[in-house]
């Protein structure tokens, strides 16, 4: 059998099939054609014919009540989909889970006069638990969407309750009468959710490398932790983290620096996990990001542990949703052990390489971040702007004391100082701040509250205008100055922090920011704004620097070395230290 040209109703097709949709009730019409040739001669579907949509959602119904699975159900445009509404409406009060496939035209015809062309997704909100809508597949990006939403409409038909999806089809009319020469549906990753009541196999992780990527996380409970130990000791496994993890333990490490330092041969032959596990937030990490979503789809898996269940398929490779808190996902899983910690020790030899405290850097937001990383006082809050004051931290370690923040959630230049400050009126901990002169810009009127306390501490990296455009060569032939970076809007916060109650510090050169940075992070009598003046190019050439120094040694001298490591503690074992000594006189 041959299928449709479109390659998101293929899509369909296949993951109904893989998640066991079986029954499907058809109706008549041109626009649906790409779905129904597709199911009509499979035999893997039992297929019903009913002409009219309002009766149609009704047998769907009907098919539920007896069979109790999941129904899928097909109808062409125009009124077809209105037509479905009043056994929609039926079918969410009885929540039975119907997948109501529908077509619609391509959205440039909307509203243009164009024929059978009515808004398909405009559902009364009792008729559907929720409407998705597939894009014609255009681009890479297209495609992993399709797969995402396709497999986020089938999981919601059964997400916390029962109830009715809406999945919608875009298409143009040109297409839905042609048939590729195809054969077979395309292979489909597939992504399934698990909750707490399900059986789970806990030896399907033995044998797998695994990385625990946590993003953006309050600070986590004891019960947590210990959870999350427990699991680590059981497999072959290492945490990846950075400062808004707030999270540190035995196998846990700051590690975009090892990441940074690592080619991408480097990272598919020795660092790739075959199994990703993400909790918490958003990274703030592009390195990380970019990399996995480089691999190819079939490299690796990615399970996501959140208690709401939501689909999140930020790296385009989730195969799993696990709806439970991390302290009953590590729990299900930990009742396994492996003796081996060789995924970790990888990761920590060539953290152990790195050398970036003692580099050479320009006066800089990273000079600043590798001056200041280790004097922040313990149990500090620590906040960063977006871009380059949270990349510029992440290089360096601070204690696992101090909890961190960054507006990632919607990952905006603004409001950086607002959430630090009200962060500020609930605890007597010195709370700090690196932002930029922008972003100091767009949040300056915060200063001038009431309630601001003698806890805060800001350094304003003032580098004229957005260092991130000027970072970025992929803009050296444009000029960035004027309107993207924005340049020489703001001059100096003195009068305003000073106006504000603030004590000013400052600083132009290394010497001078050696002389400040003790009295930055000390208690004060007043808050303090530490403005410190770069130079773009200076932060361009420190990022340069920083992230060649984290080149680490390739994997054969790292074996090498722990090669010869070895050999030293045989010879040490055998001939004592004594006769260690005699070795290395006559070596010399």
């Amino acid at each position: 059998m041959y299928y449709t040209i479109l390659e998101n109703a293929r899509i369909v097709i296949a993951l109904l099939k893989a998640h066991n949709i079986r029954h499907i009730v058809l109706s008549p019409g041109g626009s649906n054609i790409p779905i129904v040739s597709g199911v009509q001669d499979d035999p893997f579907f039992s297929c019903y014919s009913v002409v009219d949509e309002r009766s149609a959602m009704y047998m769907a119904i009907g098919l539920f009540l007896e069979t109790g699975e999941r129904i899928a159900t097909v109808c062409t445009s125009a009124q077809a989909t209105r037509n479905y509404i009043p056994g929609l409406t039926e079918a969410y009060y009885k929540r039975v889970p119907i997948l109501a496939i529908t077509m619609s035209k391509h959205p440039r015809f909307l509203g243009q006069e164009y024929m059978q062309c009515p808004i398909q997704t405009s559902l009364p909100v009792d008729a559907v638990k929720k409407s998705f809508s597939l894009p014609k597949i255009q681009s890479v990006e297209d495609r992993d969407l399709c797969v995402r939403v396709v497999n986020e409409a089938i999981l919601e038909l059964t997400h916390n309750s029962f109830g009715p999806v809406q999945l919608n089809i875009e298409a143009l009319d040109s297409e839905t009468w042609v048939l590729d020469k195809v054969l077979e549906l395309p292979i489909v990753r597939t992504i399934k959710r698990y909750q707490i009541h399900d059986v789970l196999d806990e030896g399907e992780l033995t044998g797998k490398r695994i990385m625990l990527l946590i993003g953006e996380h309050c600070r986590f409970t004891i019960k947590e932790k210990e959870a999350i130990e427990v699991f680590c000791e059981s497999h072959n496994l290492m945490v990846y983290t950075n400062h808004l993890s707030n999270y540190c333990g035995k196998y846990s490490l700051n590690a975009l620096p090892v990441l940074v330092g690592a080619s991408y041969d480097h990272f598919v032959k020795d660092l790739c996990p075959d199994i990703v596990i993400v909790i918490g937030g958003i990274t703030g990490d592009y390195d990380i990001l970019n990399r996995l979503l480089k691999l190819p789809e079939t490299s690796l898996e990615v399970w996501r542990v959140n208690e709401d269940g939501s689909v999140i398929d930020t790296y385009s490779k989730l195969t799993r949703v696990y709806q439970m808190g991390i302290a009953d996902f590590c729990a299900r899983y930990s009742n396994v052990k492996e003796n081996t910690h060789e995924y970790y020790n990888l990761w920590y030899d060539s953290y152990q390489q790195l050398e970036v405290d003692s580099v050479q850097l320009p006066f800089s937001n990273v000079y600043a971040a590798q001056q200041l990383h280790c004097i922040i006082p313990q149990h500090s809050r620590m906040h960063f702007a977006i871009l380059n004051s949270l990349r510029s931290w992440m290089f360096f370690d601070i204690d696992e004391s101090i909890e961190a923040f960054s507006n990632v959630g919607a990952f905006g230049i603004d409001g950086g100082m607002s959430t630090m400050l009200g962060q500020s009126y609930a605890t007597d901990e010195l709370c700090f701040l690196v932002i930029g002169d922008l972003a100091f810009y767009y949040d300056m009127n915060s200063l001038g509250n009431r309630h601001i306390k003698n806890n805060v501490r800001i350094l304003l990296v003032n580098n004229n205008g957005g260092v991130e455009f000027k970072i970025n060569t992929i803009h050296e032939e444009i000029d960035v100055s004027r309107y993207i970076s924005a340049d020489n809007h703001f001059k100096t916060a003195k009068s305003w922090a000073e106006e504000n109650g603030f004590l000013y510090l400052s600083a132009k050169t290394k010497d001078e920011f050696s002389e400040i940075s003790s009295q930055f992070v000390s208690l004060s009598n007043r808050p303090i704004l530490f403005e410190v003046f770069t130079l773009p190019n200076d932060e361009r050439e420190a990022l340069r620097i920083i992230r060649n120094s984290c080149r680490n040694r390739s994997q054969e001298e790292l074996k090498t070395k722990q090669s010869n490591e070895r050999k030293k503690a045989f010879l040490s074992k055998i001939l004592g230290e004594t006769g260690v000594e005699i070795v290395k006189k006559l070596m010399r």
